[in-house]
């Protein structure tokens, strides 16, 4: 039977607020709540506003279990949709769902299927659901670009750890195409692990990994000798890898990419106390630059298996964004891909103190946004959001998006486009800490 039967459908009894249309406004507008008795939610907005959203529904508002992903979509300023089952019933570690949207408007999820393993489904421009399908991968790293074009990224044969994998691998599916029948494995070792990867505008992927020695004894693993590479593939061309990059160091560089529309490709890592950026014009990389101190700014992601800390826009203006050294303010420091310079040091979190976990994105056009939480004692959470209306731009002081209740401080999803338009998916508890609440809220320029 059809996912899409009206029969599936699921009622409106327990998710979203519906209220009426709301005219245009500037700022943050009022979150909503989109789902109860849900959590793991994510979020993405193409190039007209069309917002998707899908996240894990464990539960009916009785109790009894449901566990499927559920999926709703809505254009900005306006009421979500009634929400749709598109995975059918899955098993609760298969709840990790994460939604991609190409500017166009073509929306993709993947999470994991106890029959497919990583599935996904596909929701056409303005359109339906399709019907669920294998990606043939692992959904450790999925990454797209506005084209549509989509990939994973995953580690093969894991050992203890901190011993790392022994490979690397990708799946790729171009705009418009399907995905790999097969897997492609891009690095095979004894000691691998996998930074990063990246769906450049022009098509190219890009993975971040490094080799290693690990000696393990009865408890833990001592590693070195880290080396940094970045393995690269034209659509429709052949995988190449760049060779040492950095390297051999005592640490992990931690590698994160991002690339613009002329094909400058830049990662960013860590190297002898700095934050540093090489880059790769057509088949040449430079030598490392330094982007900042480490004592004016860390290296941590606030999404592992994502690159929430670095990014570009379409002409190579770029930005890393994370905490400072004492993890008592969020700092940014711009750059450029095409010349590899970097500017200065900035505070973009203002009076706010000890931000809790962050999200990060840019859009093609450098409008860009972060996002971020501050629990108090109580575990109330305000949800709190900078945004910059483009590169170069002074960032805006932050904006409260959201209040919730035992939100744990870890934003679930944000999202931007080009317009500068975004959204925020967070989550918190019930006051009776029995219902997770999955809430969102849009913001306008």
């Amino acid at each position: 039977m059809s996912l899409h039967n009206p029969a599936l459908r699921i009622s409106v009894f327990c998710l979203f607020a519906v209220f009426a249309v709301m005219p245009a406004w500037a700022g943050w507008n009022s979150q909503v709540v989109l789902a109860n008795s849900a959590y793991q939610g994510s979020i993405a907005i193409d190039s007209a506003g069309n917002l998707t959203s899908v996240w894990f529904q464990y539960q009916t508002p009785s109790g009894g279990a449901v566990n499927q992903i559920w999926a709703s979509t809505a254009a900005i300023g306006h009421p979500w949709s009634v929400p749709v089952n598109i995975s059918g019933t899955i098993s609760v570690s298969g709840g990790n769902s994460l939604v991609r949207t190409s500017a166009a408007g073509k929306a993709t999820v993947i999470y994991t299927d106890p029959t497919l393993g990583a599935a996904f489904v596909d929701h056409t421009s303005g359109g339906t659901w399709g019907t669920p399908g294998t990606t043939h991968g692992v959904n450790q790293f999925y990454v797209s670009n506005d084209n549509g074009d989509d990939a994973l990224a995953w580690g093969v044969g894991a050992t203890r750890a901190g011993a790392g994998v022994t490979s690397i691998a990708v799946v790729q599916r171009p705009s418009g195409g399907t995905w790999s029948s097969a897997a492609t494995t891009i690095a095979s070792g004894t000691h691998l692990n996998l930074d990063g990867a990246l769906l450049a505008p022009n098509g190219t992927m890009a993975v971040a990994w490094e080799s290693f020695d690990s000696v393990c004894g009865s408890r833990t693993c001592k590693t070195s000798n880290w080396v940094l590479h970045v393995s690269t593939r034209a659509a429709s061309g052949s995988w190449v890898d760049s060779g040492a990059l950095l390297g051999a160091s005592a640490t992990q560089h931690f590698g994160q990419l991002a690339g613009d529309t002329a094909g400058d490709l830049g990662v960013a890592s860590t190297s002898g106390g700095n934050l540093v950026s090489l880059v790769r014009h057509g088949s040449t990389w430079t030598g490392p630059t330094t982007i900042a101190s480490s004592s004016t700014i860390g290296f941590n992601s606030g999404v592992v298996t994502q690159n929430r800390v670095y990014a570009s826009d379409s002409a190579g203006h770029a930005s890393f964004v994370n905490w400072n050294a004492g993890l008592t303010s969020l700092v940014a420091v711009d750059g450029n891909l095409v010349t590899n310079t970097w500017g200065t040091v900035q505070t973009i979190s203002g009076a706010d103190q000890d931000p809790g976990y962050f999200d990060f994105t840019m859009s093609a056009s450098g409008k860009a946004i972060a996002f971020y939480g501050l629990t108090d004692a109580n575990s109330n959470t305000t949800w709190r959001a900078v945004t910059r209306s483009g590169p170069g731009v002074a960032w805006n002081a932050p904006a409260t998006a959201g209040t919730s209740f035992e939100g744990g401080g870890v934003p679930e999803s944000v999202a931007v486009n080009s317009a500068g338009q975004a959204a925020v998916l967070f989550h918190g508890l019930s006051a009776d800490f029995l219902t997770n609440i999955e809430y969102t809220n849009t913001f306008q320029p």
